[in-house]
């Protein structure tokens, strides 16, 4: 159910923010966040590697860095996540999670909508981008989120639907930096040097809470309005995104993972397993494995990247 309400966190927009349920019957809250989030993109010229086509070696090593998995999690019959990743031109690629919201409505085409517009859209705007400098990229993403929101809100008007999704997305520009993005309560995390450190904000109504000193962290987790959002893709004509530079060192690992992961794991426990296990497949597979192991309340869904 969305609730059009008023100001209900720091710096909120001019317009109405409008809240989204998630219609996941948990009855655990999620976390508001176990590591403090970065800041957001700057106007820092990007290091830049030699300029160079991709070749068939390339092509090899970078989907052996990668993975995804996503599982219905242990209550569920329907998993409305959605994931993907694929290069975009000879120097990016992208890489995405998005939780459907809506139950039996419409919440898997929410997700699956917002994440083919978003590669699609992403795909033309590298292409036709004039450069590769910090806003530029900044500017590929923004554009590539309005127009994923834009596609839900409209499908779900269309079809008297009250679908949404959140979106968490990786641009990876050369392996040398990273523009991680998010609209919602999926997660984008770095693993460095084998401490892992959440890069996004949540959008939902107990992380501003905990910003805002109303509630601990430790609260947080407990707190009946954990599946409450602020921010969702397809809620509202012009959706607020969150987009955080990430300057990339050899052997760093992207996590991008739905609140089903985050929900039933602490922070430090997935630290443990993607360090354990330095192959994303393997990664992945433990990360779903221990999460349904943990109770599997809502559909999990993660993408592990080592660059």
């Amino acid at each position: 159910m969305r609730i059009l309400v008023g100001d209900v966190r720091p710096r909120v927009k001019d317009s109405d923010a409008r809240m989204s349920r998630k219609r996941t019957g948990k009855n655990t809250a999620s976390q508001a966040g176990d590591t403090e989030p970065m800041e957001p993109v700057r106007k820092t010229p990007l290091r830049r590697k030699a300029s160079r086509k991709s070749s068939p070696a390339d092509q090899d090593r970078r989907a052996a860095s990668v993975h995804g998995l996503s599982h219905e999690g242990q209550i569920r019959e329907l998993n409305e996540d959605s994931w993907r990743w694929e290069p975009l031109t000879d120097d990016a690629a992208l890489y995405a999670v998005a939780d459907g919201m809506g139950g039996h409505d419409r919440g898997e085409v929410a997700s699956e909508l917002a994440i083919s517009t978003l590669f699609a859209e992403g795909k033309t705007e590298m292409e036709a981008a004039d450069g590769r400098d910090v806003e530029t990229l900044k500017g590929v993403i923004h554009t590539s989120f309005a127009n994923a929101n834009r596609a839900v809100l409209e499908c779900g008007r269309d079809n008297d639907s009250n679908m949404g999704t959140t979106l968490v997305t990786a641009l990876v520009y050369r392996d040398s930096d990273a523009f991680v993005a998010n609209v919602g309560d999926s997660r984008g995390y770095l693993l460095r040097g084998g401490s892992l450190q959440q890069v996004t904000r949540d959008h939902s109504l107990v992380a501003y809470l905990v910003q805002m000193g109303e509630l601990t962290r430790e609260q947080a987790r407990t707190h009946p309005s954990g599946n409450i959002l602020v921010r969702s893709v397809g809620s509202t004509d012009d959706v607020e995104i969150d987009v955080f530079h990430v300057p990339l060192q050899r052997d760093d690992a992207l996590l991008l993972c739905s609140d089903g992961l985050w929900s039933e794991l602490p922070d430090e426990e997935i630290q443990e397993i993607i360090v354990g296990n330095p192959d994303p497949k393997k990664a992945c597979e433990a990360l779903v494995a221990r999460a349904n192991e943990a109770g599997g309340k809502d559909n999990i869904t993660c993408v592990v990247v080592v660059v």
